[in-house]
């Protein structure tokens, strides 16, 4: 089973890959 916990680790992972994505594109581009 997935609990709340394991939802928040994954939700919090995908908004901080989205900021370092977000950063490496300004600083590439």
């Amino acid at each position: 089973m997935i609990s709340e916990i394991q939802i928040a680790i994954a939700l919090v992972a995908a908004v901080i890959t989205a900021i370092l994505v977000l950063r490496l594109g300004k600083a590439l581009y």
